[in-house]
């Protein structure tokens, strides 16, 4: 039997191969220059004998290498050779979780296709890129305001792929913000423009946003129908990043009907690809995804400590909303363990961050928690009160297992 090609690790020794014979960027000493005085009299460094910290060194370092890649590419490469560089540093970038680096080869990217006022796919891509980039961060205005420029792009060069990916990313910022409705809407849109073509990676997408879409309601055969056909695309696409999306997703899905051996088996799945291919925004939703489980099963010493691994790569590539989620699943740990006061710092902290990012899916999640906790604290005002504004979100979206189980602690 034959075997697949093994995919090629995206990294920078591998894309700068691609388009240049010989070329290795400079590496920067741990020291800044100037630490060491010639007279040896420290005052005349102004840093002394200060260092620069390793992560503030990997920040510089990562700066200057772009800079000179670019400058090197701009002397050296034609103007198409360029801008498939800058797109595939670009998308690398994106999927290790670096997003100011991926802004800066973007905003370069568009810069450059745009030097001749003509309009070309490229321009409207990396618009979407940056669009892509900031919704990862809740920055939903600057995402909506690249997806409307990109959108511009692909409408005068007649693109129905690069518009049923602006429906697509729009129908994922509705989905986020909780407007399950209005998701379905740009989700058929994009649908519409791919009617006359076939393109299973887009279409493995949307199928991937609809069970997710379809989880949150309950529709669980639905939703596991549409992982495995998103699946099933990307496997034989050999899309590593999506196949370790779809296997968080299918995690999520086990969680929420309680065979959490597959959900953490899943999650796994999804954490060994995305370590392996530094894919830093799925690897923080798996380690979520677990600190949920072991929460539920009490093993407390586990939650807190994928808690804490999905924390430090959330603050990183700064995901507000799993921040928050985060801080939702903390505050579970503590009430449960009957530490209400941090409990209820926590929760209180996620909904507010939830509030300001306007995600009404997370605020209402948020608030049965705090409408459970004010339960036990024998608060039952407050209780009620948080129970029945979870209640109001989760009727609106259909969503069943929740309003029951709402209707059930209302009525004790």
């Amino acid at each position: 039997m034959k075997m697949p090609k093994r995919e090629k690790e995206d990294n920078f020794k591998n894309i700068l191969k691609e388009f240049f014979d010989k070329y290795t960027p400079p590496v920067l000493n741990a020291k800044l220059p100037g630490n060491s005085s010639s007279t040896g009299n420290p005052k005349n460094s102004k840093i002394s004998a200060e260092y620069i910290s390793s992560e503030s060194l990997k920040l510089i370092q990562t700066d200057l290498q772009i800079d000179f890649i670019i400058t090197k590419a701009e002397t050296e490469l034609t103007e198409d050779k360029l801008l498939s560089l800058l797109s595939r540093l670009g998308n690398y970038f994106i999927n290790s979780g670096e997003f100011t680096p991926a802004v800066y080869i973007f905003e370069k990217l568009v810069a450059t296709s745009n030097s001749k006022d003509k309009l070309t796919k490229t321009t409207g891509d990396a618009l979407l890129s940056l669009a892509d980039i900031f919704s990862r961060q809740a920055l939903w205005g600057i995402s909506l305001n690249y997806i409307n420029e990109a959108y511009k792009v692909y409408k005068k060069l007649n693109n129905n792929k690069g518009c049923a990916d602006c429906e697509n990313l729009l129908g994922t910022i509705h989905g986020e913000l909780g407007n399950l409705s209005q998701a379905y809407i740009h989700f058929e849109k994009s649908l519409f423009f791919l009617r006359n073509r076939k393109n299973n990676s887009i279409k493995g997408k949307i199928e991937i946003n609809l069970g997710i879409i379809n989880n949150i309601q309950g529709n669980y055969d639905l939703a596991l129908n549409y992982f495995h056909k998103a699946l099933e695309k990307f496997t034989a696409l050999k899309d590593t990043k999506r196949v370790a999306e779809i296997r968080h997703n299918l995690g999520m899905l086990h969680s929420k009907t309680h065979q959490y051996q597959n959900a953490i088996r899943e999650f796994n799945q999804s954490i060994s690809l995305s370590e392996k291919r530094k894919f830093q925004s799925t690897l923080s939703l798996s380690y979520l995804g677990k600190a949920v489980i072991y929460a539920i099963q009490e093993n407390y010493n586990l939650s807190n400590l994928f808690a804490d691994k999905a924390l430090e790569i959330c603050h990183k590539v700064n995901d507000r909303l799993s921040i928050a989620d985060i801080y939702k699943v903390q505050g579970i740990i503590h009430r449960d363990t009957k530490n209400y006061e941090l409990a209820e710092n926590y929760l209180l902290t996620s909904l507010r961050i939830n509030k300001e990012l306007n995600n009404s899916m997370n605020k209402a999640e948020t608030e049965f928690e705090l409408g459970l906790l004010y339960k036990l604290k024998g608060k039952k005002s407050d209780s009620i009160l948080f129970f029945l504004n979870a209640r109001k979100y989760f009727l609106k979206i259909g969503a069943l297992k929740e309003l029951k189980e709402i209707d059930k602690l209302l009525s004790c």
